[in-house]
């Protein structure tokens, strides 16, 4: 292998390191206090939940079966129970501090998106 390459190598894996470091140490902006969210509920954190579950699906083959509208309906729903059950979770479609951890931890490329919703989903993280 040319040193160009593994110069390149070296590069990419420094990066992604700083990504994943990065978005671990945002943890420590999260508020433990943040409402449960369920069907009904509206605004931000409902947009945080259908990105993260968006991400979780795309990963798992399943598309991106929700419109990130920050509207909690029964595709929301649906699509929460269905991210529950593949996280060993119970699946009763209700964001709480537990389902919340986990779709903190399945939001995926910006960083932005996993440091503002660490404001607006339901963690044990603080």
């Amino acid at each position: 292998m040319s040193t160009r390459k593994t110069a390149a190598r070296v590069g990419l894996l420094a990066a992604a390191l700083t990504v994943v470091t990065s978005g671990l140490s945002m943890t420590a902006n999260a508020s433990p206090a943040a409402a449960t969210l369920q069907y009904g509920s509206q605004g931000w954190g409902v947009k945080c939940v259908q990105q993260g579950v968006n991400d979780w699906a795309s990963r798992t083959g399943h598309g991106r079966p929700l419109t990130r509208d920050g509207s909690f309906g029964s595709g929301t729903r649906t699509w929460v129970k269905k991210f529950q059950t593949a996280s060993g979770l119970g699946a009763d479609g209700v964001v709480g501090k537990q389902t919340g951890n986990s779709v903190l931890a399945n939001l995926q490329g910006d960083s932005t998106w996993r440091h503002d919703c660490y404001y607006y989903v339901p963690s044990t993280h603080g």
